[in-house]
């Protein structure tokens, strides 16, 4: 007769986790999703349209795809061979809705400017957010690690 009690907590235990763990799945901002990502980073579909982005490449930041674009292009006129490595993600923190998400961590750039041979290791914080049934890169900033 005392087991029953027990086996009801266990039991409203268990469909409770499940119910959670459901709640988890639900967003688009899942860890797989923002893996399978990773690589495509710097395509305009995986940003918002209202994206905020800062690098040492800049000196301010941008907010929005046009911004983003004019920014870059006199940035990419000035360098060739551009090279980056795939992201070395050390932390990645999805909500457990799904909806938001950041990761940070480095990769490695290079290239050449001005006859010159440039090659650094940046540190990245990316903020994803859902955007209809799609997780995209809501804020982005990088530096260059070491001195400046």
């Amino acid at each position: 007769m005392r087991i029953w009690p027990l086996l009801v907590v266990v039991l409203v235990s268990v469909v409770g986790l499940t119910g959670v763990a459901a709640v988890a799945q639900s967003g688009p901002c899942t860890e797989q999703a923002i893996k399978a990502l990773a690589g495509a980073h710097e395509s305009d579909n995986v940003s918002t349209d209202d994206v905020y982005f800062f690098s040492g490449a800049l000196e301010k930041p941008v907010v929005g795809k046009a911004a983003y674009d004019d920014a870059f292009k006199e940035v990419d006129a000035t360098r060739k061979n551009h090279k980056q490595s795939d992201d070395h993600v050390d932390r990645l923190v999805v909500a457990p809705s799904g909806d938001m998400a950041y990761e940070y961590g480095t990769s490695h750039i290079s290239f050449d400017h001005e006859k010159q041979h440039v090659e650094f290791t940046a540190a990245y914080l990316r903020v994803w957010k859902a955007s209809g049934k799609e997780c995209k890169i809501a804020a982005m900033m990088a530096q260059p690690e070491g001195e400046r």
